[in-house]
């Protein structure tokens, strides 16, 4: 569940309970209300709901009045004091008993009022009421009149304040209970959504501080799918981007330190043969023209030996930079490598180097920079020649089409190279030879900027052993159809 829809949820509830809390308190206070007046309207017309059980009793005690039973008399006094009620026989309009509560109808008004009236009849004053019935007992009439006084409306006794009282405090504990009922709502619906939020806030604090302490392998577990969810996926690849730009960022250090020494090494071995045969020549050890001119050659050949050198450390650092021109066309791959070989074969092969190429007759379109195309193979067919460990080397290059991509693969029969060099020979001065004895071979720049030139080109290369005991380059171009 989203933290949008617990919001949702959570502003409906916070509606909905206190409004259902205020009803059922609502309901509870209308139902006590109408049992307390059940009671009353039972109260008020208890003489009118059983008058034959009173007045059978009436006829029995009229007619057994000369030896009457205290019991049943104790009874009927009970009933009628429970009941707020008095009972009094007449007999030619003059009282002969008397029970229950005496001090109704004290001052006779309702029974003057009522024997003006003929045959039986019921009168209300005063919160009093007054039921009249005459019987026939033994051949002679007499009247019975029941009467009941209203207690729980009657001021005195402190009924009425008493409900009263009760209904205000029911109307304060209804506001009282409501606003308890909005508070814990609010306090438990609260935490329903801030605990869902607080959660992944404290794990992103935690990574947070991991990450800031150099803990760059910190991440963030986090099941549920919320809003939250897309945060901490971001947060962990954070955390790896930032882990591999550190990791580059030393490398690129330990890359940076390893070009000023290799630079320094690289220079320092022509600047000491130009050093030794200029004071060779000022020395005067050259006596002949013919050491002279051979001093002056060396001089020559170690100085073009740097202009080579600072050229590819210029183009290298072109390239890195992506500063170097680079002027992409539509090239057929089989047809480009048919042209270069043929312009080329002949130098390689008076070099030692013999060049065999197989390529498919279907066309292999890539977009690329020509100049830097046929550069990618010129130093690779270079890097093959300078290796060499025989007279004669050979080397195979074969093209095939694979899907979207071109594989381009130059397999030679030379020296190769240690399996663990393999994914170091496109850095930047690697050679395989560790001690840098043999600066013949190469400067260490044309597989690195042969690799520039490939990833220009929207493409990957790498390094694998050869079948034959050599090295074998796989380069892969995307092509377009």
């Amino acid at each position: 569940m989203t933290i949008k829809q617990r919001l949702v949820i959570s502003n409906i509830l916070m509606v909905v309970i206190p409004v259902f809390i205020s009803v059922i308190i609502i309901l509870a206070g209308i139902f006590l209300s109408n049992q307390y007046w059940k009671s009353i309207d039972e109260s008020e017309n208890s003489i009118y709901e059983d008058p034959d059980m009173l007045l059978n009793a009436t006829r029995e005690l009229i007619h057994n009045q000369q030896s009457p039973d205290p019991q049943k008399i104790r009874k009927l006094n009970q009933y009628l004091k429970k009941n707020t009620m008095k009972l009094s026989i007449y007999s030619a309009r003059q009282p002969i008993y008397t029970f229950g509560i005496t001090d109704i109808d004290r001052d006779n008004k309702m029974m003057k009022a009522i024997q003006m009236l003929p045959g039986d009849a019921s009168l209300t004053m005063d919160q009093e009421s007054v039921y009249v019935q005459n019987i026939d007992v033994d051949g002679k009439t007499y009247t019975v009149a029941i009467f009941s006084k209203f207690a729980k409306y009657n001021s005195s006794d402190g009924s009425y304040e008493l409900y009263r009282f009760l209904s205000n405090a029911f109307l304060v504990l209804l506001g009282i209970g409501t606003i308890i009922t909005v508070i814990f709502t609010n306090r438990f619906l609260t935490h329903f959504v801030f605990r869902h939020i607080r959660q992944p806030l404290d794990n992103l604090v935690h990574a947070v501080h991991e990450i800031r302490d150099g803990n760059l392998d910190a991440h963030i577990h986090y099941p549920n799918n919320d809003e939250f969810a897309s945060v901490c996926r971001d947060f962990n690849d954070m955390a790896v981007q930032l882990k591999q730009s550190l990791h580059l960022i030393q490398r690129q250090e330990e890359n940076r330190k390893e070009l000023l020494a290799s630079i320094s090494h690289d220079l320092r071995s022509p600047l000491t043969s130009i050093r030794a045969y200029s004071e060779g020549l000022l020395d005067g050890v050259a006596s002949t023209p013919e050491s002279r001119h051979n001093y002056i050659s060396m001089i020559k050949t170690k100085a073009e030996d740097i202009d080579r050198m600072v050229a590819k450390i210029f183009l290298f650092s072109k390239m890195d930079m992506g500063d170097y021109p680079y002027d992409p066309e539509r090239l057929d791959v089989n047809q480009e490598l048919l042209s270069l070989i043929r312009a080329t074969a002949e130098e390689y092969w008076s070099r030692g180097l013999d060049i065999e190429l197989d390529v498919s007759n279907e066309p292999a379109l890539i977009i690329a920079d020509q100049v830097q195309f046929d550069s990618i193979f010129t130093n690779i067919l270079e890097n093959s020649l300078n290796y060499k460990d025989k007279e004669r080397c050979h080397i195979r290059i074969s093209t095939r089409l694979e899907d979207q991509q071109l594989l381009i693969r130059l397999t030679d029969n030379g020296p190769g190279v240690p399996e663990e060099s393999l994914g170091k020979l496109f850095d930047a001065f690697y050679r395989s030879d560790p001690s840098r004895n043999l600066p013949h071979k190469g400067s260490g720049l044309g597989l690195a900027i042969t690799a520039k030139a490939v990833e220009r080109m929207g493409g990957h290369i790498e390094a694998k052993l050869s079948p034959a005991g050599g090295l074998c380059i796989e380069i892969h171009l995307p092509v377009i159809r």
